[in-house]
């Protein structure tokens, strides 16, 4: 979808792939802290969560909610790759 090519989630992607091999040798603490810093990094550089809502305008995520997106996409795999 157009979420997918959006400059922002293309910056946020790359700072995961980033941080990927370090997330994926972590504990477990080491993994939530890895996923913080990487809500942390893309709010440091005034960008936001957003997700749409039920009413289907775009709302920033609240919560813990920034956190669970932040560490889907560390886990996430590359297409076209196989685990590194």
């Amino acid at each position: 979808g157009k979420t997918n090519t959006h400059p922002g989630n293309i910056r946020f992607r790359q700072h995961a792939l980033e941080l990927r091999s370090w997330y994926e040798q972590s504990s477990k603490e080491e993994k939530q802290r890895i996923s913080e810093l990487l809500v942390e990094g893309v709010k440091s550089e005034g960008h936001r969560f957003l997700e749409r809502g039920s009413d289907g305008d775009w709302h920033e995520v609240i919560g813990n909610g920034a956190r669970k997106k932040a560490s889907q996409a560390l886990r996430e795999k590359v297409k076209g790759r196989g685990k590194s």
